[in-house]
């Protein structure tokens, strides 16, 4: 009961439209070849932008101005990500809504939401990019 009621507090904090679930194959074929820019929703504060460089493969530039190449790969249906200079995963769940994107956080535990707010062709450049 306690995951149905996180589920529903989850959806309630984006707009109230149609949301559609995409697969993470669904948000890579969007995404593989663009560059993406990340802001909090709601609040519109930039998390970073990120070029897809390849289905497995992103290089990831934080609103802080540091930059890493980072692994990407599909655990259940989540989008994850993996940096070399964070122990952690990070995992979403891709949604689109209405004709806005949108990634949330899979770990119910926190309500982070974030809105794609563009999507370019232009490179992401870094002054210094660690190697993988």
């Amino acid at each position: 009961m306690a995951l149905i009621r996180l589920l529903i507090l989850a959806c309630l904090a984006l707009p109230a439209a149609a949301q559609e679930r995409l697969t993470p194959d669904q948000f890579l074929d969007l995404a593989v070849g663009k560059t993406l820019t990340f802001q909090t929703y709601p609040g519109g504060m930039l998390v970073g932008v990120e070029q897809f460089l390849s289905r497995e493969q992103s290089r990831w530039a934080r609103a802080d101005g540091s930059c890493v190449i980072g692994e990407i790969f599909i655990d259940g249906p989540a989008l994850c990500f993996a940096y070399p200079d964070d122990p952690r995963d990070h995992c979403w769940w891709p949604l689109r809504v209405d004709d806005r994107l949108f990634v949330r956080f899979a770990d119910l535990s926190s309500p982070s939401t974030q809105e794609i707010t563009k999507i370019t062709e232009n490179p992401v450049i870094c002054e210094e990019v660690p190697s993988v």
